[in-house]
């Protein structure tokens, strides 16, 4: 075996994916050994460096010596070198076409055709003197059409030409420059650094290009700008504690990183096939401001770059092909934001291999210049419930984002916000802030005439999937809120349409299947019970239990189901159980309120027909009221007794506006009478005291709770009853069991009720 054939690993610690210049140069590496060096190499990021297996014994050696650099030129962009007050820049190019080595051959070959091309673009006026109101465009198309194919890479990293339009990838600026300064001529101005041809310059040259590979500083840096991609190095205003600290950069540390952002050159594959523009860009996004720590609303981006790490060694073939197809989809299609890419990389939307991405926005910071700032480290993992944002955001693209009001701004905001954390993270509670979120956002859109016009109703999903992964969040709020949602009317005479809970606190109507416009439902000027996230939430539902009780005869009946076979007002008949221990914690004011009108809001965004829970453990009995025990079997209905033909009792129907006005205990007396009609003694009215003492508030206060408690059903409610708060009647000797309620049996005030 000759020592050529010898493959050593190296593991240069000084090249890392952060910052973005470490992460480019670490790429420039690899590109220039697997084509010039080794084209068996592989490469790989570890916890401790870049770890490259060559044949390339001493590295810094070889780069010092053997490295050929790629043409970077770009004489569409004033400094560039090519314009007639380029006097440093162009002295530069001078310098590097006077350096006889053959190892820059093709940069002698590419500045002559740049020449070529810029005499042709000024006699047509594509190039003017003052180098404004040119036509950049054409510069760069007759520039690529006419160029070296060595230049090709360096001019698809910083350009995308579609549709006859000229779009830049944030990673190399505006076209290889930020604002006045132009990155190929700082290239040409290290490369002239790295290749001194005297034996101290070939000495310094070596020395910097070990000090990068192993991240150390022996060698004195060079005081030149560093652009956006370090932005610790780059120095200016508030960059020192004495003020502003120059620019400082390893030469050979910016030689490698322009030669490493040539492979996120956007190929011919991916132009045609997202001819969008920044989709034809690799692992490039628009920007969004939540997700990280650093970010603002409103804040100067040009984008974001998600750079790809991956721990299995790959050769340069495997690499390219990797940047090549740039493979981040979300529901078959290119990520285009954040929120798609965070999705992608918890769907399998990611290539294989690839570990995680380390999130990069180019922000305006310092003034004008931008940098890139690292946003996040995101692992690549397999979360399948993300896939559940998918059946609720695309609704989102019907708002009109830039002529939205400042309420439709904020609501907006806040949903990107949940949208993004959820993609991001998944799980129970970020999924609840997202639904809370969009529900949020439909009330918005509800209150204005105009968007009411443009946007139509969303269709709500099927809860069914939503509520297994809401579910691990076991917690009474969740459940009271389940049931809440889940209530829903039934078809109504002159087959009025029933009526879910989300069509009831939000301004919403059915929808009508024979229209096709409207098959999903109307909007409504405001809710058929208004109020819902402005006035205290146990407010709104005791006003959902009145309403309840007017329109439960509407009903048709159903065998023995309908509410037109109650004698009262029953509750609604479809919808969830919740358990009685809950319902109690409800009315006794023992819940997180904000966490209650969160998972409600959560559960109204959801369609709950025919949805089936039984929650797996109910919880143990706290605090019980009552009155609230008595009310619950009335509620769902109470049979007179076993085997009657008779209607079941239920609530009176005026007992929601008592209960909301504060008369507990007349509604406990006539509870305690009807109870007594249907076989059973409960137990006398208790006074509702506080620790400060009785008060009208304090039962008006309670009463409105128990409202609100009785609006889902109740699970478990009878068997709570007789167990606490019931004894069942025994007829006593020639007496009837089970006689219907007649004139004889009904006193005066129930046969007001039942009237």
């Amino acid at each position: 075996m000759t020592a050529e054939s010898v493959v050593t690993r190296h593991v240069f610690a000084g090249l890392r994916p952060e910052p973005l210049a470490s992460y480019l140069a670490g790429l420039g590496l690899v590109r220039l050994i697997g084509e010039q060096a080794n084209d068996a190499a592989t490469f790989a990021w570890s916890p401790d460096g870049l770890v490259i297996d060559t044949i390339v014994a001493d590295v810094a050696g070889w780069l010092a010596d053997s490295y050929v650099p790629t043409p970077v030129l770009s004489p569409w962009n004033s400094g560039s070198g090519f314009g007639p007050k380029d006097v440093e820049p162009k002295r530069r190019l001078t310098r590097l076409l006077a350096d006889p080595s053959p190892r820059l051959a093709a940069f002698r070959t590419a500045v002559s055709a740049g020449e070529d091309v810029v005499r042709r673009a000024r006699s047509a006026g594509w190039i003017t003197q003052d180098g404004k109101d040119g036509d950049k465009l054409r510069v760069v198309q007759v520039f690529r059409n006419r160029c070296p194919d060595s230049l090709l890479p360096w001019i698809d990293a910083c350009v995308v030409l579609a549709d006859d339009r000229a779009l830049f990838p944030p990673l190399l600026g505006t076209g290889g420059n930020d604002g006045r300064f132009d990155f190929s001529t700082n290239f040409h101005e290290q490369l002239l650094v790295v290749f001194d041809a005297s034996a101290a310059g070939r000495a310094r040259s070596l020395a910097s290009a070990r000090d990068l590979l192993a991240g150390t500083e022996t060698e004195r840096l060079a005081g030149a700008p560093v652009g956006q991609f370090d932005p610790a190095a780059a120095g200016g205003q508030g960059s020192s504690p004495f003020g502003a600290a120059a620019s400082l950069v390893n030469p050979w540390e910016y030689v490698l990183l322009v030669e490493g952002a040539l492979l996120f050159a956007s190929g011919t594959s991916r132009r045609h096939q997202h001819a969008a523009g920044r989709a034809a860009m690799p692992f490039t996004v628009s920007y969004s401001p939540d997700g990280s720590v650093g970010g603002a609303d409103g804040e100067e981006s040009r984008g974001e770059v998600w750079v790809p790490v991956w721990s299995r060694s790959c050769t340069l073939a495997e690499i390219s092909q990797l940047f090549g197809e740039a493979r981040a989809s979300w529901c078959g299609r290119p990520a285009r934001r954040a929120v798609d890419f965070y999705a992608a990389t918890r769907a399998f939307g990611v290539a294989r291999g690839v570990n995680e991405f380390v999130r990069y926005g180019l922000q305006q910071r310092n003034g004008l210049a931008f940098v890139a700032v690292p946003l996040d480290q995101v692992q690549v993992v397999d979360q399948p419930d993300v896939r559940l944002a998918a059946r609720i955001e695309d609704w989102v693209s019907w708002i009109p984002r830039g002529k939205a009001s400042r309420a439709m701004g904020a609501a907006l905001r806040q949903f990107d916000a949940a949208h993004l954390r959820y993609a991001r993270d998944g799980g129970a509670l970020p999924l609840r802030d997202l639904l809370a979120a969009m529900t949020s956002l439909e009330q918005t859109v509800g209150r204005s005439e105009r968007a009411r016009d443009q946007i139509p109703v969303r269709k709500a999903p099927g809860a069914a999937e939503f509520l297994r992964v809401l579910a691990d969040e076991q917690c009474a709020e969740l459940r009271i809120a389940v049931g809440l949602a889940s209530c829903a009317t039934r078809l109504g005479h002159a087959r009025l349409s029933s009526r879910t809970m989300r069509q009831i606190l939000l301004p919403l109507d059915p929808g009508d299947p024979t229209d096709r416009a409207h098959r999903d439902g109307r909007w409504r000027d405001a809710a058929v019970v208004p109020g819902f996230g402005i006035r205290p939430l146990r407010q709104v539902l005791a006003d959902v239990l009145a309403w309840r009780s007017r329109t439960a005869a509407d009903e048709v009946a159903s065998g023995d189901s309908g509410a037109a076979a109650f004698r009262g007002a029953p509750t609604f008949l479809q919808g969830i159980p919740v358990p009685a221990a809950d319902l109690h914690a409800l009315a006794g004011d023992l819940l997180d309120d904000t966490e209650l009108d969160l998972w409600l809001r959560a559960c109204l965004a959801l369609d709950w027909r025919g949805v089936r829970q039984v929650w797996a453990a109910a919880p143990g009995p706290g605090p019980l009221i009552p009155t609230l025990a008595l009310l619950h079997p009335l509620a769902s209905g109470l049979a007179e007794s076993k085997g009657s033909t008779a209607p079941p009792l239920a609530l009176g129907p005026d007992w929601a506006v008592r209960l909301g006005a504060g008369q507990v205990e007349a509604v406990h007396v006539d509870a305690l009478r009807r109870l007594r009609q249907a076989g059973w003694d409960g137990v006398p009215v208790l006074p509702v005291r506080a620790a400060s003492g009785s008060t009208r508030a304090d039962r008006c206060a309670s009463g409105t709770a128990l409202a609100a408690a009785l609006v889902p059903r109740c699970l478990g409610a009878l068997a709570l009853m007789e167990r606490n708060f019931a004894v069942k009647i025994k007829p006593s000797p020639g007496e009837m069991s089970g006689v219907s309620l007649t004139e004889d049996t009904i006193t005066p005030e129930l046969a007001e009720e039942l009237s």
